[in-house]
């Protein structure tokens, strides 16, 4: 079993958050000596705070974990809406960071919060570990 690791950032709305939130993850993950992660989890992360501006309106929480192997990225806001993903047919101007995140992910999902808010998680494997485990497969 590995070593948890945690870290986390507060974050107003604005345009500039998912910028902030990227920053953030890229330099925890290299902090971490975890590059593997970066390109997936970068992407991942600006979907999620960018949902989280739009859609909340409100200060977030983002936090990352990594454990045994698997990096858990989550974005805590206080605005009552959940996520819904969106059918593709129906994905016009919005509706694709939801889909972004579900394609890239191992996991992914949503957890209430007591106060209204909730958290939108998504749970990630590196690259690299994700194709060894396909050619395995195979």
């Amino acid at each position: 079993m590995s070593r948890r690791r945690l870290a986390q950032l507060r974050l107003a709305p604005g345009p500039s958050a998912p910028g902030r939130a990227r920053r953030f993850l890229e330099d925890t993950l290299r902090r971490w000596t975890t590059p593997d992660f970066i390109t997936d989890a970068a992407l991942v992360i600006s979907e999620l705070v960018t949902n989280a501006v739009r859609h909340a309106g409100t200060e977030m929480r983002v936090a990352l974990e990594l454990r045994d192997g698997a990096l858990t990225v989550s974005v805590h806001d206080r605005g009552p809406g959940l996520p819904r993903l969106v059918p593709a047919a129906d994905r016009r101007l919005g509706g694709r960071g939801l889909a972004i995140v579900v394609r890239l992910a191992e996991a992914w999902g949503v957890v209430v919060g007591e106060d209204g808010g909730k958290a939108v998680w998504c749970r990630l494997r590196p690259r690299g570990a994700a194709a060894a485990q396909w050619a395995l497969a195979l």
